[in-house]
């Protein structure tokens, strides 16, 4: 049974979800959503904490599962379970111009993300993400931008290097295995599940993700799970590594 003050961070992509960004489909495992709705039911706080902005959580996740905080934009936002704002950074627009002007190359593409979207500047996703010529067309505030790298690892942590190097006092940059996430200085996934925990009340919580941006999530984590298949610097950070979600909700319900 969960007990009282317990809360489970989730990583999306790779963790919740597996979403073909070609077609749009997503795919859930019905034992993965069984087990977060047991969890609940039994009195503990599942939330999600993921790069992804909060409008696409809420269309990916209607009809399907109610949350009890999210995490989004890798921690510039954090909203609680009716989506009232908990917490909030921007990048400035004339920070995300000198990242567009020094990365955006034939091998990289960037995407601007606000509260209500993801948007690919002047290069076209193999996705279904709309497109904008510049970043003037870009509405809303900037809480973040992705740097995709279609893949390649190497180039992704090389300007992941670069990124907090030119620009540590502004913004910070995750990998994401072949991408590189850049939100406002301070915020990570990290952060995030500091400021859920205060905001809540929460005495207990555990994180569980896939991927090098989880890092911050499972160090911030009182019991942190991951993935067999996860790379190895991420399995070296966690408690427990499972095979499934539901896997890591039985073991910390126990």
């Amino acid at each position: 049974m969960a007990a009282r003050g317990t809360a489970m961070a989730s990583d999306f992509d790779g963790t919740l979800c597996w979403s073909d960004w070609t077609t749009g489909e997503v795919h859930f495992d019905p034992a993965n959503l069984e087990a977060v709705r047991r969890y609940q039911h039994e009195g503990g706080l599942f939330g999600i904490c993921t790069g992804r902005p909060l409008q696409s959580v809420l269309e990916t996740l209607e009809g399907i599962l109610d949350l009890d905080f999210y995490i989004v934009t890798t921690g510039a936002q954090v909203l609680d379970a009716d989506c009232n704002l908990l917490h909030e950074r921007h990048i400035p627009r004339d920070v995300a111009q000198e990242l567009f002007d020094g990365f955006e190359s034939p091998s990289c593409t960037m995407i601007a993300v606000t509260e209500d979207e993801f948007v690919s500047v002047a290069r076209p996703m193999p996705s279904l993400l709309p497109m904008v010529a510049s970043l003037d067309e870009v509405r809303g505030e900037l809480l973040g931008v992705s740097l995709e790298y279609m893949g390649d690892r190497e180039a992704a942590h090389k300007a992941c290097l670069q990124i907090n190097s030119r620009f540590a006092d502004v913004v910070e940059g995750f990998q994401n295995l072949g991408s590189v996430d850049v939100v406002p200085v301070g915020c990570s996934k990290g952060s995030g599940v500091r400021i859920v925990c205060e905001a809540l009340g929460v005495q207990t919580i555990a994180g569980i993700g896939d991927s090098y941006n989880d890092l911050p999530l499972l160090n911030a984590a009182d019991v942190a799970y991951t993935f067999h298949e996860s790379p190895a610097e991420v399995r070296d950070a966690a408690d427990v590594v499972v095979h499934t979600l539901a896997e890591a909700l039985a073991h910390f319900m126990e």
